[in-house]
């Protein structure tokens, strides 16, 4: 029994100093600091082989469109080093970014290491955001907000052109800041057309960095509704074959009496009815899905003109949902 138990000890030690491979990063994440949107940039991690082992390194998977190439050998003696190179284009990234690269190997304790990697990308012009957004403007007043644009080259912005075709209602006006430069952009409601309940401008805006001319943001904008109905969206769901019905309720927020002159629909399958033509506070009127309606899906809007200069027409959506 004694021996039976030297010949088992014995093959437990030479089981636990068997020859294996272990993997060692000099280090495991690389800060590429402040990188311009133009600026592909590079680095070497340095591998090492630190077990008794030939190190294989199977396969190298990034979480990006970067890439990567191993510099030496993929096999590695113990004690050996390679490099394994990831090359990194930040073109079309804004901002703190962080990414990171997976490497397999046949180290029995680390068959997967995890590098990382960041970044901070600039360009020579940051603005705060390309899209401005005035909601429920009021005909009657004006309305301001602002873009900022950020140097990212630590060098004063210069603009030499605002622009804002086709749109006398709004109006840009810019002011230095240190380095940068703040857009003020108003949007007069008295300057609105009539017939306007909404809408989409673009501002341009020209400047002297080469590689940053031209900037160009959208601005939208919806006026508020001065005759509001409920609900302001139908939503009708069920089995085909059957009518569906919604009144809605219309007021004037500014509690003048006012004329329905006419209601329509997107599709022949949806009626309005019930609706009075007399002048009143408060109209009512009711929305009617046929029972032809088929199964499926629609998605369509109800246009209601009324007899008031200053809101002519109202749209409501409505989706009927039919299974």
């Amino acid at each position: 029994m004694r021996v039976h138990c030297g010949i088992f000890l014995i093959s437990a030690v030479c089981l636990a100093q068997a020859p294996a491979p272990s993997i060692s990063f000099e280090k495991k994440h690389h800060d590429f600091g402040r990188i311009f949107q133009d600026q592909k940039v590079s680095y070497k991690y340095k591998l090492t082989n630190s077990g008794s082992a030939p190190l294989q390194i199977t396969d190298v998977m990034t979480s990006c469109g970067c890439t990567y190439t191993v510099t030496g050998q993929r096999r590695v003696q113990p004690g050996e080093s390679t490099f394994i190179e990831i090359r990194f284009d930040p073109a079309g990234m804004t901002g703190s970014v962080h990414k990171s690269l997976e490497v397999i190997s046949n180290d029995p304790s680390s068959p997967n290491t995890l590098l990382t990697f960041e970044a901070g990308v600039v360009r020579e012009i940051m603005p705060s955001t390309t899209t401005l957004f005035f909601n429920g403007v009021s005909r009657a007043d004006s309305v301001s907000s602002n873009i900022r644009l950020e140097s990212g080259d630590g060098l004063p912005i210069v603009l030499t052109d605002i622009k804002i075709p086709g749109a006398p209602y709004l109006s840009c006006n810019p002011q230095n800041d240190g380095g940068d430069v703040i857009l003020n952009i108003t949007l007069d409601g008295r300057l609105i057309p009539k017939q306007s309940f909404h809408g989409t401008d673009i501002l341009t805006v020209r400047t002297t960095s080469k590689k940053v001319p031209l900037l160009h943001f959208s601005v939208q904008w919806d006026v508020e509704s001065i005759i509001t109905a409920t609900p302001d969206r139908i939503t009708w769901t069920g089995a085909p074959g059957q009518e569906f019905r919604t009144t809605v309720s219309l007021r004037h927020s500014r509690g003048r009496p006012f004329r329905i002159l006419d209601a329509k629909s997107t599709s022949s399958l949806i009626k309005a009815a019930g609706f009075s033509k007399n002048s009143a506070l408060e109209q009512k009127l009711d929305v009617v899905l046929s029972p032809k309606a088929k199964n499926g899906a629609l998605h369509e809007k109800l246009t209601i003109k009324f007899d008031d200069p200053e809101q002519p027409k109202l749209e409501i959506g409505i989706v009927a949902i039919l299974r």
